[in-house]
């Protein structure tokens, strides 16, 4: 009897934990539009008297990610370097590629143009 009831405890121990693994984001495809920045310039008082772009530059070539800004929301980007220091000057982007959790691999960089 003993050995049933540690059994069972095993098992819903294991059922747990396989549960928390599945319950993890998968990866998808998103396209967002925002603005692009970096990891530091998300900080106060990470760029004063800079603009948003020298500021990103300067940081990331000191180590910092790129992020694009949508709202309230930042998402890690990696890939596509030289469209992202260019887009670092643009008010607003589109970013394309896959999104895992706020980590988002670029597939596709483009300006967006306001209609006069």
């Amino acid at each position: 009897m003993y050995q049933a009831v540690a059994m069972a405890g095993v098992l819903v121990l294991f059922s747990m934990f396989a549960g928390t693994a599945s319950a993890q984001p998968v990866s998808q495809q998103v396209t967002l539009t925002g603005y692009v920045s970096c990891t530091t310039c998300l900080a106060a008082n990470a760029c004063k008297a800079q603009t948003r772009l020298s500021c990103t530059q300067w940081w990331v070539s000191q180590g910092a990610s790129y992020v694009l800004v949508v709202g309230n929301n930042h998402y890690r980007l990696s890939g596509f370097d030289k469209e992202l220091s260019n887009a670092a000057a643009e008010n607003s982007v589109t970013v394309s590629g896959e999104l895992n959790g706020t980590e988002l691999t670029v597939a596709a960089v483009s300006i967006v143009h306001k209609e006069k």
